[in-house]
């Protein structure tokens, strides 16, 4: 039987140990945190190998931020040399602790087999997954495997519904697809002033496809006035960032024009190339 002084001794000696223990855990908590700052600023400062070496301890501690990060820098390239497996391993791992950013991502290297082998049953999983987080990424992805049928039935009503849930949360590709939907009634009666306010709200981020669009529609008057001027300032946007049958269709249009109109056109299209370029 233990004396009154051993069982002192036993309950001082695991104190101690406890104590010892809190210590260390925080120790090395406080040496994570500063590690995942001390990257972040790494980061921002464009060191980006500095970056990957603090928080690869960082990511091991199950930090899912700073996982997704290590695969976006493995997938680019930066700071160090492309490696798909490796951003492949970081993206699953922030994935399936319910990061909805890196089951986007994850999603897409799937559904493009950008690294692995294409498996679009493994995409509409992780695009859905995020998408029920209310990830605008994850929900145009699912919208796309939904309008095509890659990898389920093809269901326009489906694919529209979700990229009304992206273009809501400004997804400018999302914003273009509806416009692109309504204006060819593409599972819907076609619709010109729903397209031309779905292509204005993406035209006015710098999607530049909706800016090609958006010159048409001005030019032909669907759904919206006839305005050659402004048809004109798109177009020359659209073409100055690099869309080709606005080049074209913006010279069609300058040629049509007055004189007096043609000063106003090059006054709103520098304009617009100040306000609507791409960022």
């Amino acid at each position: 039987m233990q004396s009154k002084h051993s069982r002192a001794m036993f309950i001082h000696s695991l104190t101690k140990t406890f104590l010892a223990c809190l210590l260390c855990f925080m120790f090395i908590e406080n040496t994570i945190a500063g590690a995942r700052e001390d990257g972040l600023n790494a980061y921002k400062q464009g060191h980006y190998a500095e970056a990957i070496r603090l928080w690869l301890p960082v990511a091991k501690a199950d930090d899912i931020e700073i996982q997704f990060n290590l695969g976006i820098m493995y997938y680019e390239g930066r700071g160090i040399s492309q490696n798909l497996d490796e951003a492949l391993y970081w993206f699953k791992r922030a994935a399936e602790k319910g990061d909805a950013d890196a089951q986007a991502k994850l999603g897409k290297l799937y559904a493009e087999g950008h690294g692995v082998a294409q498996d679009y049953q493994q995409a509409e999983k992780w695009f859905r997954r995020s998408a029920d987080q209310n990830n605008k990424n994850g929900q145009y992805n699912l919208a796309v495997l939904y309008a095509n049928g890659f990898g389920l039935p093809q269901d326009h009503g489906l694919a529209l519904r979700w990229y009304y849930q992206a273009a809501l949360q400004d997804h400018t590709g999302a914003q273009f697809n509806i416009g692109h939907i309504h204006e060819h009634g593409i599972g819907v009666p076609k619709d010109y002033k729903e397209a031309f306010n779905w292509y204005d709200k993406a035209a006015r981020k710098g999607e530049t496809d909706a800016q090609a669009n958006l010159g048409r529609m001005y030019f032909q008057g669907l759904g919206t006035r006839k305005d050659p001027i402004i048809a004109y300032a798109w177009f020359h946007l659209a073409a100055k960032q690099g869309i080709e049958n606005a080049k074209k269709n913006e010279a069609y249009v300058y040629n049509q024009l007055k004189s007096s109109e043609k000063k106003q056109a090059r006054k709103l299209a520098k304009q617009y190339l100040e306000k609507y370029s791409k960022k």
